[in-house]
């Protein structure tokens, strides 16, 4: 039997043998430990805490559903419009969403709500998987081919950056581009130059037009985080407080008091990596590094693993997912870029993040089952 190659993906389709499933389920299971023990610790056991136990509750339905209930070929057959959907739910929020911490991010539908810019995340990885699976005579795009996709990645990064939500946006963009690294895009010198020339006309349009008074002040804080070490210098001088003063064994659960005296900001959002970082110290941080980097290395051998093009862009698509966020908000915290309110998976509380990563691990598993039976088809 000869296996169809992966159209356009820079990697050698190969069945491997593992199961990963056990893996992805155990690290399940580890992130919502560490999560949930870290947030108890960061709220004081407040009603945060609880609504994250049954957010999390909810999100192991997701990950069931995702993994052994909803088929693969849903995701392929419905992507594009999924991502429709979603557009038009960030419209309207940007119309008549609800307004929390200054920003316009939420939508409300009855009793139920959330934030389309979480499901956004998703649906743009189903599209961009779903573009570069089409039959082609040969193994590599040309960037006038690539063209649409490419503008759908910009157009979901300017909607969601309007509400305004800078920190999902980068996210999305990142989520999108991670999977175009695996795609062979003939290239020449000129349009390389072009496109270096273009982001530095947009990164000045950027700064000039597009960003508000708060949000050049964070990047001119992360150039020189004392510029106003009462204002906003405040997030990111106490967090890199609460990091130091942890030390290589850390203060104790419970026991940080940047943390608990409540000097720490957003300690159960934005900067929740800062508590575990004081109370566990830099042995603490190398065993979450690890965690996200086995979650990494699993994803991406799923990827290898796939049987087509769309599967593997699409578990490239979900690993990028957590670790991008993963990689932006440990960033953030320590210092090394501009603070942007991006979660960290499973540690950050909040609802609809949770639920996606979930759904991410989730499809990770229906991936790595689909690449067991087809396994086992080969054998007979």
């Amino acid at each position: 039997m000869s296996y169809s190659k992966i159209e356009g993906v820079q990697a050698n389709l190969k069945i491997a043998g593992s199961y990963y499933t056990f893996w992805m389920i155990g690290l399940l299971i580890l992130f919502s430990i560490v999560g949930l023990g870290n947030l108890y610790s960061a709220t004081a056991a407040s009603s945060a805490f609880y609504s994250q136990v049954k957010n999390l509750c909810l999100g192991y339905v997701f990950f069931l559903a995702f993994g052994w209930l909803i088929p693969l070929r849903w995701i392929h057959s419905y992507a594009y419009g999924f991502l429709a959907i979603v557009m038009v739910a960030l419209i309207v929020v940007l119309i008549m969403g609800r307004i929390a911490g200054g920003a316009q991010r939420w939508l409300h539908i009855g009793p139920v709500g959330g934030q389309p810019s979480e499901l956004a995340k998703m649906a743009l990885a189903f599209a961009v998987a779903k573009f570069f699976t089409h039959s082609r005579t040969r193994d590599f795009y040309t960037l006038k081919e690539s063209m649409p996709i490419i503008s759908t990645i910009v157009l979901v990064f300017i909607v969601i950056f309007k509400q305004p939500d800078f920190g999902t946006a980068g996210v999305a963009l990142g989520i999108g581009f991670c999977q175009l690294a695996f795609v062979r895009i003939k290239l020449s010198m000129k349009m390389i130059l072009t496109i270096l020339s273009s982001l530095g006309m947009l990164a000045c349009a950027g700064w000039f037009v597009l960003l508000r008074p708060y949000q050049k002040l964070r990047i001119l804080n992360f150039l020189d985080p004392n510029l106003d070490p009462m204002g906003s210098g405040y997030n990111s001088i106490q967090s890199l407080i609460a990091i130091g003063s942890g030390g290589f064994w850390g203060k104790g659960f419970q026991q940080g008091t940047q943390t608990q005296l409540q000097f720490l900001p957003a300690r159960q959002t934005d900067f929740i990596f800062s508590v575990f970082a004081e109370e566990q110290g830099f042995w603490g941080c190398v065993v979450v590094f690890l965690l996200f980097t086995c979650f990494a290395y699993v994803a991406l051998e799923i990827s290898r693993s796939c049987r087509d093009g769309f599967y593997a862009l699409l578990a490239i698509g979900m690993a990028a997912l957590m670790y991008v966020e993963f990689a932006i908000n440990v960033a953030m915290v320590i210092g090394i870029f501009p603070v942007v309110g991006v979660p960290l998976p499973f540690f950050s509380h909040g609802g609809s993040a949770l639920l996606t990563s979930c759904s991410a691990m989730g499809i990770l598993v229906a991936l790595d089952r689909d690449n067991v039976r087809s396994l086992n088809r080969h054998k007979r």
